[in-house]
């Protein structure tokens, strides 16, 4: 998705988004005949309006609240108001794209094409940040008419309408091809389709859209960080007992860095990549989080490092975890790369902390002092953050680590907190990339910005499949979500909690990401990502409960690609 630097979206006045069309009377064309009048062709026409993926289980049903009831709604000429409950609209949830096809039924010349949308942030509706545009005459061929970005601002609370319209067509064709990305809500009242029933318009020729990036980030890659096998690693404060359980010593890296048998022996080495993150709650109420408790400054961002550069715990323990390692599986190549999560600065964060020695507390709150002054203070937070970190690395002197990538915190582009969100994690990953490192990102579910990740700046991506947290969700899901990140150059997270261990449903949900790996050659062909609660496969190596041993065995299969 382009991002609105240069904004050329169409904001209809009005009148067109009422639908009417005006001048009805003909025009005369090149030749001194008279065309036909402009109309809306798309007028009744019957179209579908799908997903390029299978229909997911889980959010399927959620969107037929909002259900295309008579298959004619989007080109019925009926708008809606500003309430999503309007019966005008059609609603459709997450699940990638909806792409709109529509016959016309006979060549006709198209001037444009419209969308009209609605936005209501407080309620999850979002308006497409672009919306793409292709026609054919015969169906088989295409011209690829590029994309059109919203006008109004992705930050605009609403509820509030627009129609994002192609313009300037006049080529004579017979189908239209609309795709829309849908990252929340997508909520589309009425499609026209303006121009007129005559061959008065330009030939069309064929022109293909823009390549997109196939196939998974290649494991061991520069694009990988030379990482194959990666997994999430938490620090934070936890108000339970043990109090320090958010935290690795060097006996719980122990199963992470090597493949133990059931004694706890070392017999083959397990990860090489280690991303570190903060548990998002703390103590005081703060959060990592973009929205949840409250905002976090500078002392925060701090007390991270201050938990990850410690010599008993974290980067510490993990340095010692791989010392003994090599020590022990002597005559096997390897190397424990690093990854460090820079947490979100928040855009509701008013006196976050001076960074640059001027005295003066950063202000990132968008609201007060603007987009602009927001992301110039929000980028000084961040590079900070980068800096510190290299700092506190080449005094730590890490014999056996390697820092090669850092993460960005919040997993989706948060463009309904700042139009200028994309512009932050843009400049954030140059940054480090001028620091000789990589820039890598896991957005939930078709999270916000998915598809746009490598235009973002992030040198790799894996997409969550999110399919062991949500009940209704079918093992296809997985299946889809590593097609989507194939079709758009990414990786895909596994996901697993401490329940595997007790719940054999859930043991069975973990089990269909290995089999989707496998079966979509992701196990062998992409860098892998693990999420884990915590430590759940420290929990699963040392079990003596054979099927929750298993978790661990499994796992070492898959990594090793032998699963």
């Amino acid at each position: 998705m382009k991002k609105r630097s240069n904004v050329t979206a169409a904001l209809l006045s009005s009148v067109l988004a009422a639908g009417l069309i005006l001048p009805a009377a003909a025009v005369a064309s090149d030749n001194g005949q008279a065309s036909a009048p402009l109309e809306n062709l798309a007028l009744n026409k019957p179209y579908t309006f799908e997903t390029p993926y299978p229909r997911d289980s889980h959010f399927g049903p959620i969107e037929d609240v909002h259900l295309d009831d008579t298959g004619l709604q989007l080109t019925d000429g009926v708008f809606g108001g500003l309430s999503f409950s309007d019966k005008a609209y059609v609603g459709r949830l997450w699940q990638g794209y909806r792409t709109f096809h529509l016959d016309l039924g006979e060549l006709a010349t198209i001037e444009e094409i419209r969308v009209s949308t609605l936005q209501d942030l407080p309620n999850g509706i979002f308006f497409p940040e672009e919306v793409s545009y292709a026609i054919s005459d015969n169906g088989q061929k295409w011209r690829h008419l590029g994309q059109v970005e919203s006008a109004l601002p992705t930050t605009l609370k609403g509820p509030a309408k627009q129609t994002i319209a192609k313009t300037g067509i006049h080529t004579v064709a017979r189908y239209v091809q609309i795709d829309i990305p849908a990252e929340s809500w997508l909520f589309v009242d009425e499609i026209e389709v303006i121009g007129r029933r005559d061959k008065s318009g330009d030939k069309l020729k064929p022109a293909k859209g823009p390549k997109p990036d196939e196939g998974y980030p290649r494991p061991g890659s520069k694009q990988a960080a030379g990482i194959h096998n990666e997994v999430l690693i938490y620090t934070g404060e936890w108000q339970y007992q043990p109090s320090d359980w958010i935290s690795f010593t060097k006996e719980d890296f122990k199963p992470y860095v090597s493949y133990v048998d059931t004694d706890m022996k070392r017999k083959d080495y397990m990860f090489d990549g280690f991303l570190f993150l903060p548990y998002a709650p703390l103590m005081d109420g703060a959060n990592y989080g973009p929205t949840a408790g409250k905002p976090t400054n500078k002392g925060h961002f701090e007390k991270f490092l201050d938990r990850l550069f410690r010599d008993d715990y974290e980067l510490g323990a993990l340095n010692e975890a791989v010392k003994e390692a090599k020590a022990d599986l002597r005559g096997k190549n390897y190397e424990a790369k690093v990854v460090i999560a820079i947490p979100y600065p928040r855009t509701d964060q008013s006196d976050f902390g001076d960074v640059d020695g001027d005295g003066i507390s950063e202000n990132l709150n968008v609201n007060e002092v603007g987009e602009a002054e927001a992301l110039n203070n929000r980028l000084k937070v961040t590079k900070w953050f980068v800096d510190e970190v290299y700092k506190r690395w080449e005094a730590s002197g890490y014999s056996d680590l390697k820092l090669v990538s850092f993460y960005w915190y919040n997993e989706y582009i948060a463009h309904q907190l700042s139009e200028l969100d994309h512009e932050l994690v843009k400049r954030t990953g140059d940054y480090v990339r001028s620091k000789g490192a990589t820039f890598q990102w896991i957005p939930y579910y078709f999270a916000r910005g998915w598809n746009d990740w490598k235009e973002n700046g992030f040198d790799a991506a894996a997409m969550q499949p999110n399919y062991f947290f949500h009940a209704n969700a079918g093992p296809d899901r997985v299946g889809t979500i590593a097609q989507a990140a194939y079709d758009h150059g990414m990786g895909v997270e596994i996901e697993l909690s401490d329940a595997v261990l007790t719940d054999a449903n859930l043991r069975g949900r973990y089990y269909a990401y290995l089999d989707a790996g496998k079966e979509h050659q992701l196990m062998k062909k992409s860098y892998n990502v693990f999420y884990q609660q915590v430590k759940t496969l420290w929990k699963a190596a040392q079990s003596k409960v054979p099927v929750e041993r298993e978790v661990y065995d499994r796992t070492y299969l898959y990594v090793k690609g032998k699963y």
